[in-house]
């Protein structure tokens, strides 16, 4: 499986993280949660057929903002622009998905992969409420977390370096 040049010219960047690393351990404290994970941990559903994401999902949503792992807004457009195509979200959500259903290529990404595809799956909630449900079943919430969980070593080194 192929991804756009914008893609690749994004997963050649360094894993520099310029918050404190505690923040970052915060959001992979929550990988035990998504291990176990049934629909009662993260959903509520009513009697009158609404529904609504559990208080624990609703705060790893704001720790993942709290630790600045979700892509900032004029940055995330700046990226979509770069596609130079009518439908430049399309093209990047095919490739995200492209990535995020392939382990070895998941693999292969960086955080500014990741905090584009954070950035992606928290707003799609606000287009298709229950999004975050579907990536809670089909894995991508945890996929990510394990991703992030990998690269934790090459963070530490880049922290470490801009302390000294």
């Amino acid at each position: 499986m192929s991804v756009s040049e914008q893609v690749k010219n994004i997963l050649v960047k360094k894993n520099d993280y310029n918050k404190d690393i505690i923040h970052y351990c915060e959001v992979l404290s929550y990988l035990p949660y998504f291990q176990e994970i049934t629909e009662d941990c993260y959903i509520k559903h009513h009697k009158d057929k609404t529904f609504e994401y559990t208080p624990q999902f609703y705060s790893f949503i704001k720790t993942l903002y709290d630790a600045g792992l979700v892509e900032d807004d004029g940055e995330m457009r700046i990226f979509l622009n770069s596609y130079k195509t009518e439908c430049h979200y399309k093209s990047w959500l095919d490739d995200m998905n492209t990535i995020l259903g392939d382990d070895e290529l998941l693999k292969q990404t960086n955080l500014c992969f990741l905090r584009k595809a954070l950035f992606s799956i928290i707003r799609l909630e606000r287009e298709l409420p229950g999004s975050w449900g579907i990536d809670v079943e089909t894995g991508n919430w945890l996929a990510i977390l394990l991703q992030l969980k990998r690269i934790l070593p090459e963070i530490y080194k880049s922290e470490k370096k801009g302390m000294n």
